[in-house]
């Protein structure tokens, strides 16, 4: 019961405060996160499903919102910037929602059930979500900085795939590029925040902290994974959820708002205005 009450107030806090962080809208979020607050408070079934899809629903105009700019984005060179970063953020975020309408209904994706539907919501919020927008914010200090976009945005899905053909490459090695797109992230923050010479600065002390949060979880990932195929110590779900999750949640939370209090390190991360602008 308390791990169920942790993965919610997770989710919960995702809604609130990661996706207005990363992508802009808060008043939308915070019609969501009433949806999401509703919805848990009612039984599993077709209703609370129903409450839920408000979340979903606003997911999916901000990909409407991208359409002209994504146009604009097919005819030229693709480019592993903050602004790939936005956008893939945005399409992450209609998966957490649509996995968090699926967990409210009961339904079993493609064989999987609980927790793992609802932890799909999780890790799209804060690894799809959170960490790609960091993972973007530094995308500009060179080529470490695309190289943690573009191992970021590719490991949702490829993890997701392990789970679904239940196959140790893409479900481990998922893991090990999310694991590596973090580190490298966690690594950059904490160079701008060791070369930031205000040492009393709020942004500075958060992105130090984001800078430090994922470096054990990220390892705690690898083995769980590995452990699923074969014989590697690993945590348990709801102490992978204690450790792994909470930590994770400081290092995505933490990251976003340095980055909204301090854009000295993230100057060229674009706003949701700035994308839908670009046409």
């Amino acid at each position: 019961m308390i791990i169920h009450m942790l993965v919610e107030s997770i989710v919960f806090l995702g809604v609130v405060a990661v996706l207005p962080l990363a992508l802009g809208r808060a008043r939308r979020w915070a019609v969501a996160a009433v949806a999401v607050v509703v919805s848990l408070l009612m039984p599993v079934g077709p209703l609370s499903a129903m409450v839920a899809s408000v979340w979903l629903v606003i997911t999916l105009m901000g990909v409407v919102e991208l359409v002209p700019a994504l146009r604009r984005a097919g005819r030229q060179v693709l480019r592993i910037d903050a602004e790939l970063a936005f956008r893939a953020a945005t399409g992450f975020a209609v998966v957490a929602a649509a996995a968090f309408v699926a967990s409210r209904a009961g339904l079993e994706l493609f064989g999987i059930g609980e927790p793992i539907v609802q932890l799909t919501a999780v890790h799209f919020i804060y690894a799809g979500v959170g960490a790609v927008t960091l993972a973007g914010a530094v995308s500009a200090v060179g080529p470490l900085g695309r190289i943690a976009v573009a191992l970021t945005i590719s490991a949702p899905p490829v993890v997701a795939t392990g789970f679904l053909v239940r196959h140790p490459l893409p479900q481990v090695g998922g893991a090990v590029l999310m694991s590596a797109g973090v580190l490298v992230t966690a690594a950059l923050q904490l160079r701008a925040g060791s070369t930031d010479h205000r040492p009393r600065s709020p942004g500075r002390v958060l992105l130090v902290v984001s800078g430090l949060a994922p470096w054990v979880p990220m390892g705690l990932a690898v083995a769980w994974a590995a452990s699923l195929y074969w014989s590697v110590p690993a945590l348990s779900v709801p102490d992978m959820a204690r450790t792994h999750g909470v930590m994770n949640v400081v290092f995505v939370v933490a990251g976003l708002w340095s980055r909204r209090r301090d854009r000295s390190w993230s100057a060229t991360a674009p706003t949701r205005a700035s994308v839908v602008a670009a046409r």
